[in-house]
């Protein structure tokens, strides 16, 4: 007897033990096939916490978390299958009728799913305007145009208010901090500092929200009033140039590529005010994201650029600035310090009057 009462409380144990963990569960069916990773992001970067293979669209994932993690399944090409608030417990991934559709979890896997439904219903919405619109567009339906465009802007409104109802709601939570992180490269610093000083203290101290928080700091590096560090870059003839290396006024540092019809079409202003203002203190300092060199050196022929240009072929220096679409310009005073960001045209030349006194 006492045999079978010891069999029982170790099949039981067992049993516990295996409840423990989590249990990933993916049936998508078809031929889908190949290698995947479980990741999630931390203040160090991403790290794996498990691989897969996929095969018939079928694969699974174990394992254990100290505490709620939100984790990406993705494949080996960086493609992602699905987002998941990871704890230790079960959950099934499908294939449904809108895309992925993840069922089981817990509370902050729920919670998640309302967040994203909502982006879900906006991203749904502006594939039918952009399809609806392009029809428009080429019949030369104006009305049309316009009626799209105010009834996309309703929806998304709309979602705004939902997700600002979410946030309010579950502000303490770090599926909210994760929801702020997936879009916090688009932000500027204002408005993530306003979000992230809405969440909690559980929130902000999560691991989303010290991402959040690493974020912000390097928002206000190249913020207006903030001195960016220094640095160096190649020139085309083989030298070195630094930022604090150039004595002026005014350091207008632009980014621009060769391949940037954009940044192209906006030399001529720069010319010009380069030009009116260079003999009072204005200096230019031209950095290329371009990865070819021989790109950028045909390019600095073709424009006949006066100014100092260098070349930052790994975007090392245009990562630091933040620098997400070119053409993007940071004017700095003679102390290095950022006093305006982003100005072309017009506002850039009256900028510069401004402060050199004209």
């Amino acid at each position: 007897m006492k045999q079978i009462l010891f069999a029982l409380l170790l099949l039981a144990s067992i049993s516990l033990s295996a409840q423990e963990g989590f249990k990933i569960t993916g049936r998508l069916g078809g031929t889908l096939g190949g290698n995947l990773m479980l990741v999630t992001n931390t203040t160090e970067g991403a790290i794996r916490l498990g691989q897969a293979v996929m095969v018939n669209g079928n694969f699974s994932f174990s394992g254990k978390v100290n505490e709620m993690t939100p984790v990406y399944i993705l494949t080996d090409q960086q493609q992602p299958i699905a987002t998941l608030m990871l704890e230790n417990t079960e959950y099934t991934i499908l294939a449904g009728e809108n895309g992925i559709e993840v069922e089981g979890g817990g509370e902050a896997q729920k919670l998640w799913n309302q967040y994203d439904a909502i982006t879900q219903t906006v991203a749904r919405e502006s594939q039918k305007m952009e399809q609806e619109a392009r029809t428009a567009y080429s019949s030369g339906n104006q009305m049309k145009m316009q009626a799209l465009q105010q009834q996309f802007q309703k929806v998304a409104e709309e979602a705004g208010r939902q997700q600002a109802a979410l946030f309010e709601t579950y502000k303490d939570s770090p599926v909210t901090a994760f929801v702020i992180v997936s879009g916090m490269q688009q932000m500027d610093y204002a408005s993530l500092k306003l979000m992230y000083d809405g969440l909690g203290e559980t929130a902000k101290n999560c691991i989303s929200g010290q991402l959040i928080a690493q974020q912000i700091e390097q928002f206000k590096q190249v913020e207006v009033g903030s001195v960016p560090s220094d640095f160096i870059g190649l020139t085309a003839e083989g030298d070195t140039l630094s930022l604090y290396g150039v004595e002026a006024k005014l350091k207008l540092v632009d980014f621009w590529a060769s391949w940037c019809a954009p940044c192209r079409a906006e030399m001529p202003n720069v010319k010009k005010v380069y030009k009116k203002y260079h003999e009072q203190g204005l200096e230019v300092i031209g950095v290329s994201i371009d990865q070819k060199p021989a790109d950028w050196l045909k390019a600095l022929q073709e424009e006949k650029l006066p100014w100092p240009n260098i070349i930052d072929p790994e975007s090392k220096i245009a990562a630091y600035f933040l620098v997400q679409a070119i053409p993007q310009t940071f004017l700095l005073d003679e102390n290095n310090k950022i006093i305006a960001k982003n100005l072309r045209g017009k506002e850039l030349e009256a900028k510069i009057a401004e402060v050199l006194g004209e």
